[in-house]
């Protein structure tokens, strides 16, 4: 190995070996920053998939890349030009999960230690899967405990091709050590696992991180293959005693042998765990109309972490045990009629504290929903659409759609129809992610686990389906009636466009946009508007732009980069425009809601992470509906749904 097999960068020493790569400690030169380096060794791999294995990498690489989160390892570089395949990751000290389960008596550690440490990797891992990248080789050997207690998962961009080679599971050494870790479907076919394959695996690295063994081991590589296939686990609880059956009940369940039995998202997961330990944090105060702005309180931090240090006795969040209240104590979802003349009882910001110059153009006036399994209530909402009286609401934990009527009252769910021949999903989702409302009231709604397009009629109840032809690996981000041409527009993350369909009868008419980096192209598409000129707009949060399309699908503009400057997006995920020809984008990572010209200028942006009203974190999805030019973001991390009334302006 010589120093010109990576460019520009200075290899000072070896640092680690594995199967399929080789991690160097390096100098980045320009920048005076010491890196770490990961070259691919592909001599495990069948010569005719080879390339294949390159072009995998490279698409999960520059998917990564484009990750930013506190809780996932950053990488700057990747080369696949030359004989050398490697990519060039921030260096990290500290270590592995797996030697801090070393450091530990018995190899294992006590749940409020180990929920310090997961609840990071949810919410890193959470953030990846949001952008539409699947890990598939989550083990303690991948997530690494810096000397301050945070967390990173690391390795991205190799598990996925690695798993698409068919002699890697032949190879003696090379998959047993990560083998307990993989679910088993990514065993039986590794092209089409979704997010659930990384919560099966980060289960299996609680239940060791608790018991201190996997759960699945047999004498060799096949009986340890039908032991993840198809035997159950010895109960957590018995292997170790000092764990409750309520956590062990949580773990099992995120280890389930079929994915839509497991926990529907990791959000869901920590979210059970925590209140399996009797840590549950304390409800928020109804986030609803008619709670003043700023009554909320912080949401209590995470419990931290030292490496190799237990945190002892009862765990504590914020300095206080915490309560976990009886149905009785919940508070009740309530809300308001701010449609009904908008003046006396609409919610104002805090005096003295305007949300943004902005303000007169775009008045926060309500909120509802809050935190909670009942009715009314959200535990993650992800997506919705306003029209015609009405608001449907997604929600990626519970796994169904809510319906509102236009002053947040509510007045149903979507219901599946198991009777129905000739269908597959009946109505029933992993993810719900996009939905629109046509001009007939019926619900047209998209999953990010699949390809298949739900219809429910204006009830909720589910009528019929039809399937993207032309999908691959992941799902679907968006969908959008054309109700003037009878037709649905379909971002497809995977091919990088959008398909058109007619909305009578499924059938597929043609594409808009191809995969790629260059003018008209899209690399992650995601939400999608029309404007009265029947132009289409196209979110690409992979990009951090939004693409302008004819009414014919020629490019027409494209405006944005990734940032949080005026004009600047980090993950945008939609669009909206009002009937002033202002184009709204939800900047989901930068907390804000950013409005243009049609053209493209910058106008302002209105927002900001918090709780009060007019305030978000990470802000989903967005809707106006086009009778009151009143505009609806999904709240999503603050459970809820807020309402701003569009002004002249």
């Amino acid at each position: 190995m010589t120093e010109q097999d990576f460019g520009i960068y200075q290899v000072i020493e070896e640092i680690g070996r594995g199967g399929m790569g080789v991690i160097y400690k390096a100098t980045d030169p320009r920048l005076n920053r010491t890196v770490a380096i990961k070259k691919l060794i592909l001599d495990h791999v069948d010569p005719d998939k080879k390339d294949e294995f390159r072009e995998r990498f490279r698409r999960e690489a520059i998917l990564a890349a484009g990750l930013n989160h506190p809780n996932l390892i950053s990488i700057y570089d990747v080369n696949i030009e030359s004989a050398h395949s490697y990519y060039v990751m921030e260096f990290l000290s500290g270590h592995s999960l797996r030697r801090e389960l070393e450091l530990r008596p018995n190899n294992k550690m006590p749940p409020q230690d180990l929920f310090a440490l997961l609840q990071q990797v949810c919410q890193g891992l959470s953030h990846a899967h949001d952008m539409g990248l699947v890990h598939r080789d989550i083990k303690p050997d991948n997530l690494f405990i810096l000397p301050g207690g945070k967390i990173k998962v690391t390795d991205f961009g190799i598990a996925r091709g690695a798993d698409n080679s068919d002699s890697t599971l032949t190879k003696p050494g090379v998959m047993l050590g990560t083998l307990a870790y993989v679910s088993p479907e990514q065993l039986q076919d590794a092209r089409h696992v979704d997010h659930r394959a990384d919560i099966y695996s980060l289960s299996v690295c609680c239940y060791e991180a608790l018991a201190g063994v996997v759960p699945f081991c047999g004498d060799g590589l096949t009986a340890t293959l039908m032991a993840i296939i198809s035997k159950s686990e010895r109960p957590l609880n018995e292997v170790n005693p000092e764990i409750s059956a309520d956590v062990a009940a949580v773990v099992a369940k995120g280890m389930r042998k079929k994915a839509p039995e497991r926990f529907s998202s990791l959000v869901e997961f920590e979210k059970e765990f925590e209140r399996a330990m009797g840590l549950s944090r304390p409800v928020a105060p109804s986030r609803s109309a008619g709670v003043s702005p700023g009554s909320q309180g912080n949401a209590p931090p995470p419990v931290a972490y030292t490496p190799g240090l237990p945190v002892g006795g009862s765990v504590r969040l914020g300095g206080n045990r915490q309560h976990q209240p009886t149905g009785d104590e919940l508070p009740k979802a309530s809300v308001k009629p701010w449609l009904s003349g908008r003046t006396g009882e609409a919610a104002k910001p805090s005096a003295g504290q305007p949300i943004t110059q902005s303000v007169q153009l775009v008045k926060p006036i309500a909120q509802f929903g809050r935190q909670g399994e009942e009715r009314g209530c959200f535990m993650e909402p992800t997506c919705l659409a306003a029209r015609n009286g009405k608001i449907i609401v997604g929600d990626g934990v519970m796994r169904y759609l809510q319906i509102f009527s236009r002053d947040g009252r509510y007045q149903g769910e979507s219901r599946p129809n198991s009777t129905l021949k000739n269908v597959i999903t009946y109505g029933r989702f992993s993810k719900p992610i996009s939905i629109d409302i046509d001009s007939r009231n019926r619900i047209y709604a998209v999953d990010s686990a699949d390809h298949f397009i739900r219809v429910f009629d204006a009830q909720g109840n589910f009528s019929r389906e039809f399937f993207n032809k032309h999908g691959k690996d992941g799902g679907l981000a968006s969908i959008l009636c054309d109700n003037a041409a009878g037709q649905l527009y379909i971002s497809d993350l995977d091919n990088g466009c959008v398909h058109v369909y007619s909305a009578e009868t499924g059938t597929w008419v043609r594409k808009i946009g191809t995969k790629g980096v260059g003018e008209g192209q899209l690399q992650l598409p995601a939400g999608l508007a029309l404007d009265r000129f029947g132009q289409l707009y196209v979110v690409d949060y992979g990009a951090s732009k939004v693409s302008v399309f004819s009414k014919s699908g020629l490019f027409v503009k494209s405006w944005g980069s990734k940032g949080s400057s005026k004009g600047e997006f980090n993950v945008p995920r939609a669009v909206a425009i009002d009937r002033n020809d202002r184009v709204y984008i939800a900047d989901t990572l930068n907390h804000r809601i950013c409005v243009f010209t049609n053209n493209g200028d910058y106008m302002f942006s209105f927002g900001g992470k918090g709780l009060e009203l007019g305030k978000f974190t990470g802000p989903a999805d967005l809707s106006i509906d086009p009778e009151n030019n009143t505009l609806y973001v999904v709240d999503k991390g603050n459970c809820r749904v807020q309402v701003f009334e569009i002004l002249a302006g």
